[in-house]
């Protein structure tokens, strides 16, 4: 599989990413990596789409009021 061809700039990026969420597990979202290396979300999608590691992340909650369905499943499971 041949990947895109990413400037220095969006290789120092990949590298960025990869030092926050490579000790993590990856058990991270593309939002978390974008607020903890203070960049725009879709510069971290793009860099994290072109290096295929789409797949090691953990997906973000994108549905309007599903996190707090979660929560309530969440509760729910626990016995709350």
């Amino acid at each position: 599989m041949s990947r895109a061809v990413l400037s220095v700039r969006a290789q120092a990026l990949a590298y960025r990413i990869w030092g926050h969420a490579s000790p993590l597990g990856w058990d991270v979202t593309a939002g978390q990596i974008a607020e903890a290396l203070g960049v725009d979300p879709r510069r971290v999608g793009r860099v994290v789409a072109a290096m295929g590691w789409g797949t090691r992340l953990r997906a973000s909650v994108s549905v309007r009021g599903s996190e707090a369905m979660m929560n309530h499943v969440d509760d729910f499971l626990e016995g709350v």
